[in-house]
């Protein structure tokens, strides 16, 4: 912008009968060392404005302070920054409360409040605000609860995946790590890393990964665990869909294609929870259950809702059990393989991890990493995925302060 249209306001902090050397700590009466003048940037919303700001050097009285002289702090103005405090704050802010990015920042800054700042500087003052603030602090802010949920997912840009741990409770999210394998030992890894930020669980949540109860229980030996119900249901789904493609394709092989077609057409609705559809759903399901009366339709319907039966509607974890037990003394895993599967995957010890709620009433029955992730994701979204593990750390603390403390820390 041409210096002619920029309107400079002059600035001249007042001036202290005593100062207090950062070197040394001692206080002492002031004596000038010099002066000089900076052209710093700033919001105005009616021109382009610049601060012409005097800074001031005082000499160091103490015959023991290795440093000669200092300059003195000004308020709203960091040692050496080109661009006030409050200008840095709104373009941080612009990224972090609405999710934007550098480059729209920067053309914001430009359009709505008169000033200049490149998307290098913009990055340049989000990691300035990040990098002094202490992970471990802000966690210690939000609350935890003790109960932990955790989950895998892969970032965008990065060909390994990340570990996300939320508080099952308050829905935040705590922390997020790189993990260069998907194993035990870079499990164990992380949830050590999380005991050194001052989180010690007594319940965790997690999906039907195999390396997450035998890590869990070496970070956390007396730990309780629980299953994501959202996961059981999830690969309860898996085997009913291939279910239901097995029994379509063979409609198709026997020439019923106008009973293909209809299962085709419905194959969403008819694995929908019944309070979940719509009334259209309803009257297609009705229509559905006349036609496949007795089929393996009928019996996937059957078996899906005495599954949900036993996490929706047991009072104990005995109960549960028998009903499991019911399940298989109904020889329900002699029907089909994909039936089979389902019986045997609720049949090994790790069913006492599914039912831990039913034992601990404050544990909760699923967790919140998926809601939690696809929050996160939206983020990832606008910048392409973070460049680099330190970058995604840095912008979940500011976040962490800005949507979980109000933009309040310290």
């Amino acid at each position: 912008m041409p210096e002619e249209h920029f309107k400079t306001k002059t600035v001249k902090p007042r001036i202290p009968k005593w100062v207090i050397c950062p070197a040394c700590g001692v206080r002492q009466r002031f004596r000038k060392k010099g002066e000089r003048w900076r052209l710093v940037k700033d919001m105005d919303l009616d021109s382009p404005t610049r601060l012409k700001v005097r800074i001031v050097k005082a000499k160091c009285l103490n015959p023991n302070c290795g440093r000669k002289s200092f300059t003195l702090p000004v308020e709203g103005l960091r040692a050496y920054a080109r661009a006030t405090e409050r200008l840095k704050a709104e373009a941080v802010a612009g990224i972090i409360a609405d999710n934007s990015t550098c480059p729209r920042i920067a053309r914001r800054l430009k359009r709505c409040f008169n000033t200049a700042g490149s998307k290098s500087a913009v990055a340049r003052w989000k990691e300035e605000a990040a990098e002094g603030l202490d992970a471990k602090a802000i966690i210690a802010r939000l609350g935890f609860s003790g109960i932990l949920c955790l989950d895998e997912y892969a970032p965008s840009r990065s060909k390994t995946y990340d570990l996300i741990a939320s508080c099952a409770i308050h829905n935040r999210i705590l922390w997020i790590d790189n993990v260069d394998r998907r194993n035990s030992a870079e499990v164990e890894a992380y949830l050590e890393g999380l005991k050194r930020l001052g989180l010690h669980p007594w319940a965790i949540i997690f999906d039907l990964w195999d390396p997450f109860p035998g890590a869990a229980k070496k970070a956390f030996p007396d730990v309780l665990i629980q299953y994501d119900y959202f996961h059981i249901m999830k690969t309860v789904h898996w085997h009913l869909r291939n279910a239901l493609a097995e029994y379509r394709k063979g409609l198709q092989e026997k020439g019923e294609y106008e009973l293909h077609r209809i299962l085709w057409k419905n194959k969403w609705t008819i694995l929908k929870n019944p309070e979940e559809r719509s009334e259209k759903g309803k009257a297609a399901m009705d229509l559905i259950l006349q036609i496949f009366k007795g089929t393996v339709v009928d019996e996937m319907l059957i078996l899906k809702e005495r599954i949900r039966d036993i996490f929706l509607h047991s009072a104990t974890k005995q109960e549960a059990l028998l009903k499991r037990e019911a399940l298989v003394k109904e020889a329900w895993h002699l029907k089909n393989l994909h039936f089979r599967r389902i019986i045997k995957f609720f049949s090994g010890f790790s069913f006492h991890y599914m039912v831990t709620y039913l034992e601990h009433r404050e544990v909760p029955r699923s967790g919140n990493s998926e809601n939690l992730i696809r929050c996160w994701r939206q983020m990832e979204k606008v910048r392409y995925g973070f460049k680099s593990r330190q970058g995604r750390q840095n912008h979940l603390k500011l976040y962490q302060i800005e949507r979980y403390l109000g933009g309040n820390f310290p």
